[in-house]
């Protein structure tokens, strides 16, 4: 595992999948922290920079670039040969992960010390489906919600305690109202049209941390462009002792989205809302296909990806 440490100098931008048409609406909506791929991405147009090699030569023909350049990002318009681990959130030296979506809280619970209700599900037939099996929380009378969306300190995870810090994705980021000019075809300025768009700025002490399954040609630290505008910031790699990631337990949560897929749906247990994204296609110059993505914090049965590490049932 390599292990990236990612603060950006300004703000971050990720739109979201929602069309803007004009005349409807005039805001994008937008997506942190964000998806996988799309860190993915920037990791090898990083790769491309350091190593001296064009994305012309990348994309036009593989004898034009050394072939441990393909070797290490695989080839263009080819989903990359290897997996990123998250992201998540680092504040200073606590490492916070996605919050299962098999543990409940209360409705309007705050960030902070929350009572959550795990380990203690039966199976609803009112939240049965075909292909999966979904579970509620069962005991107390009080209403309840998902603590899925949440965020908690990784050695909270399998704490036997019901008391545990969870916090939620704007306390470690804030939203930033940006807006700018609309462009026809041709780069001028479309008259009369105006956009808004939500930019994320991380807080005092917050970074980004995210992994690799195998070691890329980067430098130790360097620059990173990570999302739209080409906004960039400072990455530096982490000591892998450095990251405690809990791993015991009978069931599986995913640190990152996972794409829905037969084998993901057949052992699925508990998730939320499912995200449809897609992406820009650097190598066509035209937009990826959608897909559909169960969030980070997914519960299943049996381990679909290598973003997925042990939990226990309570």
């Amino acid at each position: 595992m390599e292990w990236y440490k990612f603060s950006p100098v300004d703000t971050l931008f990720f739109k979201g999948a929602d069309p803007m048409v004009m005349g409807e609406n005039h805001t994008a909506s937008h997506i942190f922290p964000p998806p996988a791929h799309t860190i993915s991405g920037a990791l090898r147009t990083a790769v491309l920079i350091q190593n001296g090699v064009s994305i012309k030569e990348y994309s036009s023909n593989e004898t034009k670039a050394p072939a441990k350049i393909y070797n290490a990002i695989g080839a263009p318009g080819e989903p990359a040969p290897f997996n990123i681990i998250g992201p998540l959130f680092l504040v200073e030296e606590d490492l916070y992960v996605p919050a299962p979506y098999s543990w409940f809280v209360e409705k309007e619970a705050a960030s902070g010390q929350i009572e959550v209700i795990k380990g203690q599900v039966i199976e609803s037939p009112l939240l049965k489906c075909s292909h999966s099996h979904f579970f509620w929380a069962k005991g107390k009378v009080r209403e309840v919600t998902s603590a899925g969306g949440m965020w908690i300190r990784a050695q909270d995870l399998n704490s036997q305690d019901s008391l545990v810090t969870l916090k939620r994705s704007e306390d470690f980021f804030e939203i930033e109202s940006r807006t700018g000019i609309a462009l026809l075809q041709n780069r001028r300025v479309r008259k009369g049209h105006l956009y808004s768009f939500n930019h994320a700025r991380l807080k005092k002490a917050v970074s980004l941390l995210f992994g690799t399954d195998v070691t890329l040609p980067l430098d130790d630290k360097g620059v990173l462009r990570l999302g739209a505008e080409q906004r960039f910031g400072w990455y530096e790699k982490l000591p892998e002792e450095h990251i405690r990631l809990p791993n015991e337990g009978d069931l599986y949560m995913s640190l990152s989205i996972v794409e829905g897929s037969q084998e993901a749906n057949d052992t699925l247990m508990a998730t939320g809302k499912i995200k449809y994204l897609g992406g820009w296609d650097l190598h066509k110059g035209f937009h990826k296909p959608m897909k559909g993505y169960f969030p980070a914090g997914t519960v299943f049965k049996e381990k679909v990806n290598i973003n997925c590490i042990r939990i226990r049932e309570g």
